[in-house]
């Protein structure tokens, strides 16, 4: 096995290993804008290779957060797969650990994942990864239309970016937000109004991507999404405010695994991220 790194001559390859493993081929054009369009950087894609078949593949985004009052790069592993005939080789952990040296090199000082069960006991175990406190998540039941005062907006030109100061979490300005949403090939409504929230949808699932800002922004945001039930996850100081929205939290939550890669940068033990910053996974 070999591992090289991904070029779009191998996007039919990569497509190809998708469908084996999760039964569905992924749009080529998505793996394009989603590898390509992050202005914070290029996501980092390595594929592994056995005799010239793409066998195995994994991918780190970027993304810009906020972690004890800094800005920080970090980074979120996505799209790991191993071709259902490879596994318990070491194809993943080959590639995951090629990539954690590559994010490293690339300026990222901390990585965060949602995992699936066969990928967290090989982070955990081989690579050193940590269990952080998991992601709550929140629901509400039969959204109404309401008269928000949010309007909607094709893209968010000077959307509010939250200050270093305070909790952990991902900073989004106007072009990350532009790329990860308005020119998202998944389709989102994006809203405005002193601040911004973006509402998306998964089969009979609305999700309240990210909210940021005061107001009624929470509420505008649930009575324009679609959907008989609506997600969301919360950051803690805003809980309140989904609270009276009518959302309240379920038993189910979201496990996030997390290593730092500067040893100067402890772990945050609370980084939060709204599904928002994760449905792409």
């Amino acid at each position: 096995m070999r591992i090289v790194e991904y070029d779009p001559s191998r996007r039919a390859d990569l497509a190809g290993l998708m469908e084996r493993v999760w039964g569905e081929r992924p749009d080529e054009a998505e793996l394009d804008w989603f590898y390509t369009g992050n202005p914070v950087a290029p996501a980092s894609v390595l594929l592994a290779e056995e005799d010239a078949a793409v066998v195995g593949a994994a991918a780190v985004a970027f993304m810009r957060m906020s972690v004890g009052g800094a800005e920080v790069t970090a980074g979120m592993p996505v799209h790991l797969a191993t071709d259902p005939g490879f596994r318990r080789r070491g194809v993943f952990a080959a590639l995951q650990a090629e990539n954690e040296e590559r994010a490293r090199a690339a300026g990222a000082r901390l990585l965060y994942v949602v995992p699936t069960p066969p990928s967290a006991s090989v982070l955990l175990g081989r690579l050193g990864w940590t269990a952080l406190a998991p992601l709550r998540v929140w629901a509400r039941l039969r959204p109404f239309r309401g008269r928000g005062q949010a309007r909607p907006v094709e893209r968010f030109e000077q959307p509010l970016e939250p200050s270093p100061a305070g909790g952990d979490r991902v900073l989004r300005d106007a072009a990350w937000l532009d790329w990860r949403f308005a020119r998202s090939p998944r389709g989102y409504r994006l809203l405005e109004d002193g601040g911004y929230a973006v509402v998306g949808r998964r089969g009979r699932v609305g999700v309240l991507a990210v909210v940021e800002g005061g107001g009624d922004l929470v509420a505008d945001a649930a009575g324009a999404a679609d959907g008989r039930v609506l997600v969301a996850s919360p950051p803690p100081w805003r809980r309140g405010r989904y609270a009276l929205a009518g959302f309240v939290p379920t038993p189910r939550s979201l496990a996030l695994l997390g290593k730092s890669l500067d040893p100067e940068l402890p772990l945050p033990e609370h980084a939060h991220f709204e599904l928002g910053d994760l449905d792409f996974v």
